[in-house]
Formats: C-alpha cells, structure tokens, sequence
C-alpha cells in the first residue's frame, strides 16, 4: 500500500492559526451559494462516482469500525543524509552548477546538476543534464537521465487486449538491485517509529520509461504517511534511474484531538473546491480513487495533517491539422485526439476544508 504527503505546523499557535483559515475556507465556499437546491444539484453534477467509498468499518482494526481520532504529527527531527553530495559527485569537476529548487511538499532546496551530455536516439542529437540531484531539509532525490534501457517489452504475438511482456529480469532480482542501491545512497530504513508500520511494494512499469520501482512507504496508526516514502527506480541494464529518500523516524502528536470526517462528508466539500477551482464550470470530472493520508502542511514540512485525497480524472478531446493531409487526395485535413487530465483534491479530514497540495508560486 502507498504512503504519501504530511506536513503540520511550527507551534500550538500556528495549528489553531491553521485550524481558524480551515473554517474561515469553509464558510467562504459554503458562502458562494445561498441556495440548498441549487448547491445539491450543483454538487450532484460535479463528480461523477463510480467507485465505493471507503467506510470506517473497512479501517484498522484499532479503529472499531468507527471515525478514528486524529491529531496533527509533527515530525521528531530531521532525517540524518550526511554528505549526500559526495554520494554522487565523485569527483568535484563533474558538477557543472548549481541553482535553488522548491517541492511543494519539502520546501525549498538546492540542485546539483552533472555534466552534460550529448544523446542520439531516433537520428535526432539531444543535448541536457546527465543527472541531478535534489537535496532538502526533509530529503533528497537522484535522477539520471541516461537510463533508457527498458525494463520489459511487448512479447510476441501481444495485443493491447492481451498485453504480455518480456522481461529483463525477475521481480525478485529488481528487488535485491533495487536494496542494494538503498543500502549504498540512502541512511536506511531504520527503526520507522512508535505507531508507525512500514510497507513494501514493487512493480515493471509498462508504460513511459518501462522501469522497476521499488517503494517504501509507512502508514501511522493506520492512517498513511504520504509525504515519507523511499523509492529506487531501475532500468534493464539495472542501472540506478531514480532515488527518492523522504524518511522520517518518529512522529509526536501536535495540537488538539478532532474525530475525522468520513469519505462522503469530504466528497461534499471536494465537489464544492472542485466548483471553486474550475469558476462553476468544472470539466466532467470522474472520481478514481479516494484515500485517507496524511500530508505535509505546505508552509512548514516539519508537520502534518490528515487530509482525504480525491483522485480524479477527465477527458478533453483535441483537433489538430493532419500533417500528411493533402487537399488532391482524401484524407481528413483535420484529426482528434482524447487527452486525459489528472487532477488531485485536498480536503482537511476535520473540518471539509481544501487542503493546498500545490501552493500558489508552484
């Protein structure tokens, strides 16, 4: 199972700061429309939901069936990385720069960048940064760009409606590369911290740069950890493609108590966020996945809040000229294409208000 973002505020003052622009986002948007028939029609069209929502009797066995209470995390202490620098610049001459960086879940940060390389692929030279890497306060990630060597191939005699692959190696032999890397570039696992459980998962990508990835990521209290995960990425060469290390160890609970929402209180304010940020017109937008997590509070990464998170996607069809087209022959001079968009919603756990997963300025 996945973990991903939490973030929580630097003091007591600050989570009750937070706590009052919650409801004050709240009675804004509930503010917009007076009407209660026209909001239920207007809610009703905005998502469509074709998938169940979780219950709390699905939940944790500690939870009872019932809403869980949950609290703000602050994060312990910072992560020890040590010189990550010289973990990937072996010899000072290979960095050719170096400029700020920001992650909407981190902060800000700096970039390291490599030396730049020369590529041929498809007769065509390209030119860019052989690789970089991404330090934090909270983390750091590695990403080479000379990976290009898949992972898996289309077998023979495979269709789109019976996709079956070839593979480069087993999934367990990604795993032991993929461990190796974590030993070698990364503090560790480690103890993960009372409360906390941690979760393993693999899988071949089979689709953009048909890798291997290995993920680890925790939950707390049940509840997952979405912002601290580790992740290794490789190629069929098994060679290193992308390192992430986002790992805290231990959480203390910060600020007041509040029993959670469940998912279709939330769902409500996402259709409303969802109006809000589309100006009333909102694209038919499908929901494909709703989970509880706790995320980094974007104005300090030292805490975190738990927020329901709504994945949803929507199709956008697009003409363009043909550029075979030629106006002696019959072909159509213009053609279509369905591009579908992802879009994530943030809605705070306690009060149904919008969580900011990307602040303004990203």
């Amino acid at each position: 199972m996945l973990i991903y973002r939490l973030v929580i505020a630097g003091t007591a003052a600050a989570a009750a700061a937070a706590a009052v622009a919650v409801a004050a986002v709240a009675a804004g948007a509930a503010a917009q429309h007076s009407d209660p028939t026209i909001d239920l029609l207007l809610q009703s069209m905005v998502i469509s939901v074709e998938i169940p929502l979780p219950k709390w009797e699905d939940g944790p066995a500690e939870w009872g069936g019932k809403a869980p209470r949950l609290s703000f995390l602050k994060r312990e202490a910072r992560p020890a990385l040590g010189d990550v620098y010289s973990k990937f610049f072996k010899n000072i001459k290979e960095m050719i720069g170096r400029e700020p960086v920001a992650a909407p879940a981190y902060g800000q940060g700096t970039r390291y960048k490599g030396p730049r390389m020369a590529l041929t692929k498809g007769g065509a030279e390209r030119v860019g940064v052989s690789f970089y890497v991404d330090v934090y306060d909270w983390g750091f990630e590695y990403v080479n760009n000379l990976a290009e060597e898949p992972t898996n191939l289309l077998a023979a005699g495979a269709t789109p409606e019976n996709p079956r692959y070839d593979y480069k190696f087993t999934r367990e032999e990604g795993i032991a590369t993929a461990k190796k890397f974590l030993q070698q570039l990364t503090p560790g696992i480690g103890e993960p911290g009372a409360g906390c459980t941690v979760h393993e998962e693999c899988w071949f990508e089979h689709a953009k740069g048909r890798l291997f990835v290995y993920r680890v990521s925790k939950s707390y209290r049940g509840v997952p950890v979405v912002d601290d995960y580790i992740q290794v990425a490789i190629d069929g060469a098994k060679n290193l493609a992308n390192i992430s290390y986002f790992w805290t160890h231990g959480f203390a609970k910060y600020g007041e108590t509040y029993t959670a929402i469940d998912a279709g209180r939330a769902l409500q304010s996402a259709k409303l966020i969802a109006l809000d940020d589309f100006g009333n017109q909102p694209p038919p937008l499908t929901l494909f996945g709703v989970r509880l997590g706790y995320v980094n509070y974007r104005k300090n990464p030292e805490v975190l809040l738990p927020a329901w998170l709504f994945d949803l996607k929507w199709n956008e069809k697009r003409s363009y000229e043909n550029p075979q087209w030629d106006a002696r022959k019959a072909e159509q001079r213009f053609l279509s294409e369905v591009v579908t968009h992802e879009y994530l919603i943030g809605v705070d756990a306690f009060f149904g208000a919008k969580v900011e997963l990307v602040p303004p300025g990203f």
